[in-house]
């Protein structure tokens, strides 16, 4: 009877494993509720808008699964595997729908795109899964949540995914990944990455392979280490691939993980603009890693162009090795990098160029402000004969500046009414004064007013924009400009309050439309004078500057990249800012 028993067992978990449902391929469209009528035996609807997938699904190449708005959970059993070949689409949601797997076992779902194109993912959030993988696939993912992956959550060979506005944490392997024999150009845009490879691999959050002749864009992430010890923020590697693997790095937050970014190779050709790489020091042994930038080639194919990287608490901050072609900066084109804080074992590392390739890196802070202490962390042919010589004069030495000073609506729900809003202007006095100026029959709460604050990459300012003040308790307040090399520079801001009604022309100063999403915006000069105006990004970089002619003038934003920037209006010593967003 036992033996019998058993039999019974082992058949039964046999046929489980290969008992699926495969649509015909003859164009038809499916809903998760139609489904439920075409393949009982796969899909049920446990509740109105709850689905449970029971067995292995395959939608064959022609036809096309909706995902739709009513839907709100999707449980998939463990083992299960999902396979499109034909389309699987979202449809318009206000609402996310949870897509997961039944944990019991640990033997999460997976989901399989193979020749298959014209995928949607939006708001959707998959939860336990074994992860998703891309073969000769489009996919567009937005606005998605991916937690709880037992390996790597998105997998792609021979495509170029685009992934955006998206939530990847706490999983056990790699967000993103790539083989290095499997080439594509992904598209990873403003995403938050979180605590990632929590198996402790030595793997990087995104980990990609070799690109094709389109370009790798990594644009405006933000990728934070936590519990890994082992991973790092950004692996590119091409060992195989003949073409050159192209890769745009620009406006990302890299901070504690094992390194910042590394590129490992052959033929990369990589620009690095406008990163934060902070902190990445979770390495034990820093012969074993830690940098904030890692450039290490096979030969001299391997070149990367860095401009405008604050590089900073990271065990190196740039180290070159083997070969390489490394421009951090040149006479014609400086540099403006920021690298201070940089080390391990008590001595600073700015750049430690461990090859024989000479390089330029003309016009970057290296943390003090005269040539000789730029010397000392600077490691080239200076310090061993057989390294490459580093041009690296002359240095940038930053100043402790504030650029543009102001309270955004925003971030101040106590200016949230536009009678007090917009009757507040502000002025810049001598000796470096900020003066608010507000006035109306009902004052405005000051009580706990945060700044949008910005200055040079590197400068810090105290108190900070976070730290609420009140400016009725305190109405002059002192904020503070440093550099790391310890020059300061003190900034008063000062709020003085009328009573009555009184209107000033820049108060009236109008960005339309905002968001920008065709290219261009307009801005309202309502003054009989020509007004200064400047855009700003986030870390402090000027990108845009001009004179607005009275009345409307279009201003093209072609040239700036997706994200949050402040625009500055002066008309002689009275300013106004607003904020403006690119999508």
């Amino acid at each position: 009877m036992k033996k019998i028993f058993i039999t019974f067992a082992i058949l039964s978990f046999i046929n489980q494993c290969f008992a699926q449902w495969v649509s015909p391929g003859d164009g038809q469209s499916y809903t998760l509720e139609s489904l439920c009528s075409a393949a009982p035996s796969a899909v049920m609807a446990s509740s109105p808008g709850h689905y449970v997938i029971s067995q292995n699904l395959t939608l064959s190449a022609g036809d096309l699964l909706t995902l739709e708005s009513s839907a709100m959970s999707v449980l998939v059993n463990d083992g299960v595997t999902l396979t499109f070949s034909g389309s699987l689409q979202t449809a318009t949601r206000s609402q996310i729908l949870v897509f997961q797997g039944d944990s019991t076992q640990n033997n999460y779902f997976e989901l399989r795109f193979e020749e298959s194109s014209l995928n949607s993912l939006m708001h959707v959030h998959f939860r336990y899964c074994q992860g998703i993988k891309l073969i000769n696939s489009g996919m567009v993912i937005d606005s998605c949540e991916f937690d709880h992956f037992s390996n790597h959550v998105i997998s792609y060979m021979n495509c170029n995914p685009i992934i955006r506005d998206s939530y990847f944490h706490d999983n056990q392997a790699c967000a993103i990944q790539s083989a290095v024999n499997a080439d594509g150009c992904p598209k990873i845009l403003n995403n938050v990455f979180y605590n990632n490879v929590l198996a402790n691999t030595n793997n990087p959050q995104i980990n990609i392979g070799p690109g094709t002749t389109d370009t790798i864009f990594i644009i405006g992430n933000r990728i934070e280490g936590v519990a890994s010890t082992m991973s790092g923020g950004i692996g590119i590697m091409n060992m195989y691939n003949p073409g050159v693997t192209k890769v745009l790095l620009k406006d990302n937050v890299i901070t504690n993980n094992r390194y910042g970014y590394t590129q490992n190779g052959y033929r990369i050709s990589s620009e690095i603009f406008d990163n934060q790489f902070i902190d990445n020091n979770l390495e034990v042994t820093p012969n074993n890693g830690g940098s904030g930038i890692s450039i290490y080639g096979y030969d001299t194919t391997c070149a990367a162009k860095l401009r405008r990287n604050l590089i900073s608490g990271n065990l190196w901050g740039v180290t070159a090795i083997y070969y390489h072609h490394l421009d951090m900066g040149t006479a014609e084109d400086p540099g403006y990098n920021v690298l201070y804080n940089n080390g391990n074992g008590g001595v600073d590392y700015e750049l430690y160029n461990n090859a024989n390739s000479n390089m330029d890196a003309v016009g970057n802070y290296w943390g003090c402000d005269n040539d000789a202490a730029a010397e000392e962390v600077i490691f080239h042919q200076a310090d061993n004969p057989s390294y490459g010589l580093v041009n690296y004069l002359p240095i940038n030495v930053i100043e402790p500046e504030i650029l543009a000073f102001d309270f955004l609506l925003e971030n101040n729900p106590g200016l949230a009414y536009p009678e007090y809003y917009n009757n507040l202007y502000g002025t810049i006095t001598a000796g470096d004064t900020i003066l608010f100026h507000i006035w109306g029959c009902v004052l405005p709460d000051l009580s706990n007013l945060k700044p949008t604050i910005v200055r040079p990459i590197g400068v810090s300012v105290s108190p900070s924009e976070d730290e609420g003040q009140d400016f009725w308790l305190n109405p002059i307040i002192i904020y503070t400009a440093s550099t790391p090399h310890q020059t300061f520079r003190e900034y008063v801001v000062h709020f003085i309050i009328e009573a009555g009604v009184r209107e000033n022309e820049l108060t009236k100063i109008n960005l339309a439309p905002n968001p920008v999403s065709q290219g261009f915006f307009t801005l309202e000069n309502p003054t009989e004078e020509n007004l200064n105006w400047q855009i700003f990004t986030s870390t402090g970089q000027c990108v845009m500057f001009g004179e607005a002619q009275p009345g409307t003038n279009r201003i093209a934003t072609k040239t700036l990249k997706t994200g949050t920037y402040l625009v500055y209006i002066q008309k002689d010593n009275v300013f106004v800012s607003r904020k403006l967003t690119i999508r």
